[in-house]
């Protein structure tokens, strides 16, 4: 892109943003049905809503600037005060001036024009790492700086237009674009599944004492950019448990009504360890729900967890863990992580806090959770309750781990 060019004159915003959408969806489409249902979602999501995102012109029109200047033969023939005879060419000395802007985003813009454009035209550009420059020039004999001026002041007003017109048209393509990749992914995973003969979804063995519905199965998504497709595990796929999303918020629920019971009865809990604390979670817990045969769906394997196995994997576990300071939470957040849990599996983290800055505290746990290689999305995170994270192992490719966070205020006996 080092030579000189007309900018906006290589084709408009909706069919390069419609060709860039249709090449990604023809690309999920040829995806090989097997990698695609063992694939985390969020991770190949990422990957293709990355591929169509496009990053926005932003010029610095404010300071633009002489970049070079240079002495040219210039041809007046035309100019009206010279009096050229009729096929008389006029040479005389002669300046050019490049004007130079910065700018940032995606260079290709600079060649299609936005859904709004200008009628009048826009000067050659050359387009050289990250700025673009435009001549201008004129006879030495006739140099009249205050037109000078005017010309170079309406060459860069009309590009800073024509960037503010692209601006909106990429800002509306990168609201729009990911559901349409989103909903392209999800298409071809309902065949992916039809053509492998996969349920959608395995029923537990698990009931509210309500006589609520059985749990269900859905899937979760990741954030960060991906540079490549996601790894994915080398064994065959095959349909495995999930907990629903609504059981999953309802044992939060659960959870949460729990822990403001001992917030609000702290004499009864302040000398309680995080052994004692967590009984008193799994006796709410069972209190919803009931077991296929035990009569205990939530159990207590170690010292501090809580969790809900089918076959022999976790499909729910929380941890109860004092705040400790930041070591002693990564060490918590490891120790969820070791559990042998299914393709798709929800966690929470319930941390005891006995220091009076508790805001402070879930800043750091949030810092923590959004610094750890696992990290692929943080779902929400709220500074005065909980927050949700989906991470994936890098040594467990394809199982995508939603981690919700919660904080209870506990006090401190002494």
């Amino acid at each position: 892109m080092n030579g000189k060019i007309t900018p906006f004159r290589e084709g408009d915003t909706f069919g390069t943003f419609r060709n860039a959408i249709e090449n990604v969806v023809r690309e999920i489409d040829a995806l090989d049905n097997e990698y695609v249902l063992k694939a985390s979602d969020i991770e190949i999501e990422d990957y293709y809503v990355s591929k169509v995102l496009i990053d926005p012109i932003t010029l610095d029109s404010e300071n633009y600037y002489v970049d070079n200047q240079q002495s040219i033969r210039k041809d007046v023939s035309h100019d009206f005060d010279r009096m050229a005879f009729r096929g008389e060419r006029i040479v005389v000395a002669g300046t050019q001036l490049d004007i130079a802007m910065h700018y940032s985003g995606d260079p290709m813009l600079w060649r299609i024009r936005a859904s709004t454009f200008s009628v009048s035209g826009y000067p050659k550009i050359s387009i050289k790492g990250d700025k673009i420059t435009f001549s201008i020039n004129f006879a030495d004999d006739s140099a009249d700086p205050e037109k000078l001026k005017q010309q170079i002041e309406s060459n860069v007003k009309s590009l800073a237009g024509a960037v503010q017109n692209l601006q909106r048209d990429v800002e509306s393509h990168n609201r729009t674009a990911p559901n349409q990749i989103k909903a392209a992914l999800e298409r071809k995973k309902q065949k992916a599944q039809t053509a492998t003969n996969a349920l959608s979804g395995l029923g537990i063995p698990f009931k509210r004492k309500d006589n609520s519905p059985t749990f269900t199965v859905p899937t979760t998504r990741r954030a960060t950019p991906a540079k490549r497709l996601p790894n994915v595990p080398t064994e065959k796929y095959e349909p495995e448990p999930v907990l629903d999303m609504t059981e999953y918020e309802h044992i939060l629920e659960v959870i949460k009504s729990m822990g403001i019971v001992i917030e609000r009865s702290p004499s009864s809990f302040a000398t309680l360890d995080e052994e004692a604390i967590r009984t008193h979670f799994l006796l709410q817990l069972n209190g919803h729900y009931e077991g296929n045969a035990t009569g205990e769906t939530f159990n207590a394997v170690g010292k501090t967890d809580i969790l809900v196995r089918v076959e022999n994997k976790n499909i729910f576990i929380a941890e109860c863990k004092f705040w400790r300071g930041p070591k002693g939470f990564s060490e918590a957040v490891d120790q969820l992580l070791s559990y042998l849990s299914w393709r798709d599996s929800k966690f929470a983290l319930l941390i005891f806090n006995k220091n009076k800055d508790s805001s402070a505290v879930r800043d750091k746990m949030h810092e923590i959770m959004e610094s750890r290689e696992e990290h692929r999305r943080t779902l929400f995170h709220n500074k005065d309750g909980d927050s949700r994270y989906i991470f994936v192992k890098p040594d467990d490719p394809g199982k995508e781990i939603t981690i919700t966070t919660q904080l209870f205020d506990i006090p401190d006996n002494k």
